[in-house]
């Protein structure tokens, strides 16, 4: 080899053995960066911040429903314990005071008596499809009126209350033709109804009169269908409409409620069938707490309340006809 290549190669090997110590050396003279050293904490510091046991602070059932949503039974049980921890259940007749007050049920009198009014005109009129609606506003003066003969303290038109109930029923029931003789029964109750509102007491002999035959499921589904359309839906749909009708929410949030009970009575149509039971106690629950938004003021909390409860009639409408 000659010197001249050996001497280039020489001086390679020493570059590259150079290099590799730089950079050795290098590492080894590196700083670590500082790291912050892990707290220190006391034993009692976080006493009173934390739950020691979240578990028992739960409230509650939970949800039975498979997947990320329950159903709408299941969160219609959880809604009535909820309700139920909240207030505790009336007996017997003291649930219509717990349900609608007296000034609300005497104003759905009086309206009624003024949709009645424009029912039965003519027996042309009442023949051509009147006869439907005075179905249903003697259905709901029938319903009343039993509420009012069951109310556990005297309250306007107690004394006539029962025999009214029992002639509202019978109407309403016969009011399913539009036929002349039943127009001429729907005149003097007309007439019954006009006597009342004017304070004179109604003479005639009470029958017992069932539930069933007082509140019958058909009208009665298109009194809650108007009482949430016509009325709960567009009052609660807005901050605006909800504070100018606190007064109307108010009535017609207690009719739905005393519905939601009457809809479970001993004797009501599917009354012992669960599921329809949870339905209607689901109604209940949300005409409560439409209820409840009123006393706080809570536009939020009344158009959530109206939307369970719109909830609840049309999946019992998807299920029972």
């Amino acid at each position: 080899m000659p010197q001249s290549t050996l001497r280039s190669t020489l001086l390679l090997g020493l570059s590259v053995l150079t290099l590799a110590g730089t950079y050795a050396f290098a590492q080894k003279t590196v700083r670590k960066p500082d790291r912050a050293k892990p707290p220190q904490f006391q034993s009692n510091e976080f006493s009173g911040v934390f739950f020691a046991d979240a578990r028992s602070q739960l409230q509650g059932q939970p949800s039975l429903g498979s997947g990320s949503q329950a159903s709408s039974t299941d969160s219609a049980m959880a809604s009535s314990d909820d309700a139920s921890q909240a207030e505790p259940a009336a007996k017997g007749n003291d649930v219509w005071k717990q349900l609608i007050s007296g000034p609300s049920i005497e104003d759905l009198v009086k309206e009624s008596k003024s949709r009645v009014d424009g029912i039965i005109t003519t027996p042309a009129k009442f023949a051509s499809g009147g006869y439907g609606d005075a179905r249903r506003e003697f259905t709901l003066l029938g319903s009343l009126m039993g509420i009012i003969a069951q109310y556990p303290e005297e309250i306007r038109w107690k004394a006539s209350a029962p025999y009214a109930r029992t002639a509202f029923a019978r109407v309403a029931a016969n009011s399913k033709v539009g036929t002349q003789p039943v127009y001429n029964e729907a005149k003097l109750r007309q007439q019954d109804l006009q006597d009342l509102l004017k304070g004179t007491k109604l003479n005639g002999n009470p029958e017992e009169t069932p539930w069933s035959d007082t509140a019958d499921r058909g009208p009665t589904m298109q009194i809650l269908e108007w009482a949430l359309r016509e009325n709960l839906a567009p009052h609660t749909s807005n901050e605006d409409n909800f504070t100018n009708n606190l007064d109307e929410i108010t009535k017609y949030a207690e009719l739905v409620a005393a519905y939601g009970q009457i809809l479970q009575l001993e004797g009501m149509t599917d009354a012992d069938d669960e599921t329809y039971a949870q339905f209607a106690a689901a109604m209940l629950t949300a005409a409560k707490e439409t209820l409840k938004a009123v006393k706080n003021k809570d536009p939020d909390l009344a158009r959530s309340a109206v939307a369970k409860l719109d909830q609840s009639c049309n999946k019992c409408h998807e299920t029972y006809r």
